[in-house]
Formats: structure tokens, C-alpha cells, sequence
């Protein structure tokens, strides 16, 4: 056989194989419904001061990852600090935290909030399960209530609004 043959009958052997695989590709996707990116901005502001700091989820080493201006960066040319947060930054954590178990997310938010400690964000910022930060969001307060309102589907920027201070001081810290 030439070689012209053998690179036409391999080309056409990859033709079907691609073909074969994004068929069986659409056949295995499951589509979910998911809290909005609409009004994410509102948790991202809760979320980057408790959550995305450099030794905390705003590091590349993370599997769970919050942009923006205390951490981590959307844009590689922009620096922790400067410049403030972009819409970039919220897109990326929004990306990451619908991402992180998709399934369970949108049970979550099926079921209008009920069980949000299912969703392992809310679990690990309640202090509900391990967490090397410790509690961040302890269970009432102003940012988990902003966080569940999200996850519900109807944000409560009232909440959101009122965690005005990041992070809770750790070890009887003082602001």
C-alpha cells in the first residue's frame, strides 16, 4: 500500500472516531439548572473577603478558587490589589463555584434553598464540615444568608448589603 492510501484510510478511520465520540458525547451530557449569574456581583463581595485570600481560596492550588482583588486574578496581567476586582474576576468565580458539584447546586436550588448545608461551600463555611479556614460563614449570619439567598434563587442583597467587614476575626482576633 502507498502512503498516500495508508494517510487517506487513517484520516477517514479518524473521521468516524470523531464522529462516533461527539455522538456519544451529546448522549452523556445532563444539563442542570443552576443559580443566575445575575446578581452573583452581590456573593462575589461576600465571598472574595471571607474566602479568596492568598492562603486561602483566592491560590492556584485550590480545587475550589474565588478571584479577584485579594487573591487570585481572572486576567494574568492584572496583580493582587490592582486593580479592583473586574467583571473578569465574578465570571471566573462564578464559573468555579457552579462547577464544584453541579448536581447537588442545583438540588439546592430546585428545592427553592432547603438543605443548602448539602452544597459543600455552605457546609465548609459553616464550619459543618473540615475546614482549614474555619468557619467563615457561621449558619444566620448576614453572608450566609446572602449565599443561601443566591443558591435559592432569590437573592436578598439586604443581606449581602450588610456584610460590610470580610473576613470574622480568627482566634479572638480584633478588627
Amino acid at each position: 500500500m502507498t502512503r498516500v492510501r495508508v494517510r487517506r484510510l487513517l484520516l477517514v478511520a479518524c473521521a468516524f472516531v470523531a464522529v462516533a465520540c461527539d455522538r456519544y458525547g451529546d448522549e452523556a451530557r445532563t444539563t442542570v439548572a443552576v443559580p443566575s449569574r445575575d446578581g452573583f456581583e452581590s456573593v462575589d463581595v461576600i465571598l472574595e473577603p471571607h474566602c479568596g485570600t492568598l492562603d486561602c481560596h483566592g491560590n492556584p492550588a485550590r480545587n475550589f478558587r474565588v478571584y479577584g482583588a485579594y487573591g487570585l486574578r481572572a486576567n494574568g496581567a492584572d496583580v493582587t490589589g490592582i486593580p479592583d476586582t473586574t467583571v473578569l474576576d465574578v465570571d471566573a468565580t462564578y464559573d468555579a463555584i457552579v462547577s464544584l458539584d453541579p448536581e447537588t447546586l442545583a438540588a439546592v436550588f430546585r428545592e427553592h434553598g432547603q438543605k443548602p448545608e448539602r452544597f459543600i461551600v455552605v457546609a465548609k463555611a459553616r464550619g459543618l464540615e473540615h475546614h482549614t479556614g474555619g468557619t467563615r460563614l457561621p449558619a444566620g449570619s448576614d453572608g450566609d444568608r446572602c449565599l443561601v439567598s443566591w443558591l435559592a434563587g432569590k437573592l436578598d442583597e439586604e443581606r449581602c448589603n450588610a456584610d460590610v467587614f470580610g473576613p470574622l476575626p480568627l482566634d479572638g482576633g480584633t478588627w
